[in-house]
């Protein structure tokens, strides 16, 4: 049976997506979307997250020392056709990990069985990289206004003056595009699985994005673009890499938008699962269970 695993930073909104996923699939109210099989005995606190969801709240995001693994087995009409699986690592123990460069065990086990990835990326918590030319802005900023009558007369004035070290390297630092690309090479060394692994981007809050650009990322292939646009390099590497991964990109609204802002348009749904926004290649309205089903190779 393929097992599929979710991975992402810290509040990318894994938590959410599986909180409306299990909905979906448990009340079988989207039609076509895949069916929930069993859940595992590590995933009765679901319900907590689920009444959240339910009731137009915030879902409560994994806290680090109080992970729990969850697993989700899904069925289309006919037959089983595999496992979901949450390792009990939060965003922050992710983040970790990559700093450190170790993970535990159990999360090596869970790498090492996963025939896929779910792999998340929230819009508003994307660390970005400092360009050449956003380098040479700052370079040219810091250069006295006025110009120099003797062209030697900066470097003169310079050699007089104590430089101070640079900066040391911080790993909290680093951009989010550059964490994921590693993280992706450290699947690529520990995984079992035959290659090519099929990887679904799963792009959470897509309701922002939308907001922000309008019409410009709103088509099937919008969330790819998307992707190519905020991270390039790491877009570059899922595109470059055949012979390990291959990959669909998926806007997802998991809450259907802004609970701030839009909580009346949220709450005036009669059936709660069709709030769910999701845009990606043979996405049908608000099933969440699309990028699972193509995962798991049914498409």
């Amino acid at each position: 049976m393929s097992k599929l695993v979710a991975i992402g930073l810290p509040e990318t909104g894994k938590t959410t997506f599986l909180a409306a996923l299990w909905h979906v699939a448990e009340s079988e109210d989207i039609q076509g979307s895949l069916r929930l099989e069993k859940i595992s005995d590590e995933a009765k606190h679901l319900n907590n997250i689920r009444s959240e969801w339910l009731s137009f709240r915030r879902v409560t995001r994994t806290i680090p020392g109080q992970e729990q693994p969850v697993s989700l087995w899904f069925r289309d009409e006919q037959n089983d056709i595999g496992e979901l699986a949450f390792p009990d690592l939060s965003g922050e123990e992710f983040k970790e990990a990559w700093k450190q460069r170790h993970w535990p065990r159990s999360y090596d086990d869970s790498i090492a069985d996963a025939t896929a990835l779910l792999l998340f990326i929230h819009p508003d918590t994307v660390k970005e990289p400092i360009s050449i030319s956003d380098l040479q802005k700052l370079a040219e900023a810091a250069l006295p206004q006025e110009a120099e009558a003797d062209p030697n007369a900066a470097i003169l004035r310079d050699s007089e003056n104590t430089v101070d070290p640079a900066e040391e390297w911080d790993a909290e630092k680093a951009p989010t595009q550059v964490q994921l690309v590693e993280v992706l090479q450290f699947v690529q060394l520990r995984s079992k699985a035959e290659f090519p692994i099929r990887v679904a981007v799963i792009v959470s809050a897509w309701d922002i994005v939308t907001a922000k650009y309008g019409d410009k990322y709103v088509d099937e292939s919008g969330a790819e673009r998307w992707l190519k646009d905020r991270l390039p390099y790491l877009e570059q590497f899922l595109r470059a890499n055949p012979e390990f991964l291959t990959v669909r990109t998926y806007g997802v609204s998991a809450l259907g938008g802004d609970l701030r802002t839009d909580r009346a348009k949220l709450e005036s749904f009669e059936n709660v699962s069709e709030r769910i926004v999701i845009q990606g290649p043979d996405c049908k309205p608000h099933d969440i269970s699309e990028p699972i089903r193509w995962c798991l190779g049914l498409r």
